[in-house]
This record gives C-alpha cells, sequence and structure tokens, in this order.
C-alpha cells in the first residue's frame, strides 16, 4: 500500500531504518539509494509515498559525502518537473550540527528533519508515526464509501445483440471506452431531458447467466459507482401471464436452483427448493404500479416499434422472476418451478445475480437495482429468436422512459 525510498548511504542506520519497516505490513516496498543520482533516477521511474532523507550524502557513488548534496537534491524535488514529488518527506541525519543548521530548510517546506541515534528510539516511533498515518490516509482515500455517486445509471444486458445494442440505439450521446487491465467494452453517455441530465454507463457480460452478469454488476459498482443500478433485455414468459414482448418488472427475484436434492423411497432424485428472494424497493414500485394502470409510456413505445411485432397490445406485468443457471424449453419445468410461487411472471438466466450484487457490494451501494425485461417466448418448444429484437426494444424503450420522466435522480 505505501512505497518508500530511502536515500542514504550509512549501512548502520539503513540496517536500522529496514529492521522498523519491515514491522509495518503494509509496506508495499520500499528502495535504496545511496547517493543522489541513483536517488533521482529512482524519482524518475515512479513515485513513492515518502522519502526518507539523509542530509549527508555523496553526490554519485565513490563520492564523499557532503551535507550540501542532501539539501540540493531537496530543492531539486521541487524544481525539476522529471522528478516524481513524493508525498511527504522526512531529513533523517545522525548529526547535530546539521539537524541545526538545515532544520529551516526542512520546515519551510512543512517537511521534518529530525535526529538518528542508533541507541534511543524516538526517531522510530516518529517515523513509525508518518508511515501509519500514510496508511490510514491511503486506506481512506481508497475506499469507495468516502466518495459519492459518479454516475446516475448503470444499465446491464446479458447479451451484446440485441439486447445492448437496443439500449446503445437510445438517445445517449454513447462513447465506447475501456479501463486499463479489464477487457469488458464500457459504453458512457448522456440522457437529457428539460428537467435532468442523466450520467449513464452500460455494457454486456460476456456469456449469459448469473455469475457472468453478477461479476459485471460488481465492476460496475466499483468503478463507476452508480445510484442506480437497471437490467435490461429479454426473458421467457409465463403462458397467461403476459405477451410477446410486455415488459417484465421484477419485484421479487429468486434462485429456482437453490434447494437440496434428496432421494425419494424410489431411488430417484427428489429437488427440495430453498429459494432466498431479493426484493424491489416500495417507492421503485409504487411509481410502476402508477405506470401500469395509465398506460403511461407503452402505446407510444408500441407504435415506434415499425418491423414486425405481435398483434397483442403492450403491456406492463410486475411480479417474482425466476432466475436459473440453463436456457429452458420445457414446460414440466416451467410448472415446477411455478408450483413455489403461483405470480411467477418470468423465467431469465441473470435477474437474481444483478439483485444480489447491488444488495451486498461494498460501500457506496447503489440506492436502486431493477430488472426490466421483456418477454421474447414461453420456455416451451415453440421458443424461437423472432421477437428477441422487439422484445429487447420494448425493454430499452420503457427504462429510458421511466429512468428520464419517473426517477429524479438530482434528488440525494
Amino acid at each position: 500500500m505505501v512505497k518508500i525510498l530511502i536515500a542514504d548511504d550509512d549501512s548502520g542506520k539503513i540496517k536500522h531504518l529496514r529492521d522498523v519497516l519491515d514491522r509495518i505490513p503494509e509496506i508495499q516496498s520500499y528502495d535504496v539509494s545511496q547517493d543522489v543520482i541513483s536517488a533521482k533516477k529512482y524519482l524518475s521511474r515512479g513515485h513513492y509515498d515518502l522519502l526518507i532523507l539523509d542530509l549527508n550524502l555523496p553526490l554519485r557513488a565513490g563520492d564523499d559525502p557532503k551535507a550540501e548534496n542532501g539539501i540540493n537534491f531537496l530543492n531539486d524535488i521541487s524544481r525539476e518537473s522529471k522528478l516524481a514529488k513524493p508525498f511527504h518527506i522526512i531529513g533523517l541525519t545522525a548529526f547535530e550540527e546539521l539537524k541545526d543548521k538545515f532544520a529551516k530548510n526542512f520546515s519551510d517546506d512543512l517537511w521534518a528533519l529530525i535526529k538518528y541515534e542508533s541507541n534511543n528510539n524516538k526517531w522510530e516511533k516518529q517515523v513509525t508515526g508518518k508511515i501509519e498515518y500514510l496508511v490510514q490516509s491511503k486506506r481512506s482515500l481508497q475506499n469507495p464509501s468516502n466518495t459519492g455517486y459518479n454516475f446516475d445509471l448503470a444499465i446491464v444486458t446479458a447479451l451484446h445483440e440485441p439486447e445492448l445494442q437496443s439500449i446503445l440505439n437510445l438517445d445517449g450521446n454513447w462513447q465506447d471506452f475501456k479501463l486499463p487491465n479489464d477487457s469488458t467494452e464500457y459504453h458512457k453517455g448522456i440522457f437529457q431531458t428539460t428537467k435532468q441530465k442523466i450520467k449513464v454507463v452500460a455494457a454486456s457480460a460476456p456469456q449469459m447467466g448469473m455469475v457472468a452478469s453478477s461479476v459485471l454488476a460488481t465492476k460496475m459498482i466499483h468503478y463507476f459507482r452508480p445510484k442506480f443500478v437497471a437490467m435490461c433485455g429479454i426473458a421467457a414468459g409465463i403462458k397467461g401471464s403476459g405477451n410477446i414482448g410486455d415488459i417484465l418488472i421484477t419485484d421479487l427475484s429468486f434462485d429456482s436452483g437453490s434447494g437440496k436434492i434428496n432421494t425419494d423411497s424410489n431411488g430417484d432424485a427428489k429437488f427440495e427448493p430453498d429459494y432466498r428472494s431479493l426484493d424491489l424497493e416500495t417507492d421503485l414500485k409504487e411509481d410502476l404500479l402508477a405506470c401500469k394502470s395509465k398506460r403511461e409510456f407503452l402505446d407510444e413505445i408500441k407504435r415506434k416499434w415499425s418491423a414486425d411485432s405481435p398483434d397483442t397490445e403492450l403491456n406492463l406485468r410486475i411480479g417474482p422472476l425466476a432466475s436459473g443457471a440453463g436456457v429452458i424449453e420445457n414446460n414440466r419445468i416451467i410448472d415446477e418451478i411455478r408450483g413455489h410461487n403461483r405470480k411467477l411472471i418470468g423465467i431469465d438466466m441473470e435477474t437474481y445475480g444483478i439483485y444480489y450484487a447491488v444488495k451486498h457490494c461494498s460501500k457506496p451501494r447503489p440506492e436502486y437495482v431493477i430488472s426490466m425485461k421483456s418477454i421474447s417466448d414461453f420456455a416451451d418448444s415453440l421458443k424461437n429468436d423472432k421477437f428477441q429484437k422487439y422484445a429487447s426494444y420494448t425493454s430499452a424503450s420503457f427504462m429510458f422512459k421511466f429512468m428520464t420522466e419517473k426517477v429524479s435522480f438530482n434528488e440525494s
């Protein structure tokens, strides 16, 4: 966590310093330079949190040490742009006369020059105290709970085509970007309305499933600290509880594969479910129920779709949604899951993972998470891809309308 550079040519003092530093586990690394030239090379290659500087230093290896070399080096750190400036500097000298002579050079820049004595541990306590302060301040800096939200909304989809593409078709002035050491392609944009400007980041997982989507959501929460997380895309509906294209709002999410496999009296495997559900925030649900009853946005979204669409009107369905590990094309499996939740409105492979990631991530957690997927099939033998683009479109369009017109991101 903390990087330190020691500039000192006294082997006894260096050993003593090493003994002190080796007792502090948070020290990431420390380098030792025994002359000014090599110390400058270290500072030109990278940043250090702390420089422990002896005054009586040789300019280069083999030269005689001079106190002026240490002071000139201290001044050069401020003057030379090629040198990375350490966050803190401690002068450490074994000579009382040098401490008296050059104390002002350090105090003028609010650094400290302290006396080293091999038989007195006062300097050890001072150096250790400074390093512990650095550790605590860096830990505080790296703790995202000490900062606010960077993005208003993070949108997660399971697939790039057609789900994420439907998001990117929205008016957002999108920009593609990547982060160091991360293969995911992210997209940032702004949903602009007369009332507010919503900062948005979106991405798709590399594959379907709870694990992939949960990992992606966790990364996006860590990197971008969004206030709101939304899952968009397609899902399987329940026959009799919705039509193709209907938007499914998950007010209760559960893992349909959670439970125990026992053996019945005939020796056959028997699955005993143990569902642990995660719920939608109540205030969000109230707003969505109002949209449903007033049919806000729904007719407009259906009317603007120019390609093939089903003959049924577009509706909003709010209820439980089950997430499982595999694609289902079997009515019997659907009936078994529905038998444990008669109000089931749909099945997918991701929503529970998104809800879980948001509910259990490190702070600051997003204030809200919602899954608004649309029905593209009914998870039976007739399952096909015919209406996947339409379902992705209705999901993305309703998300856009709801976020821009019903959610106020300006409220704390």
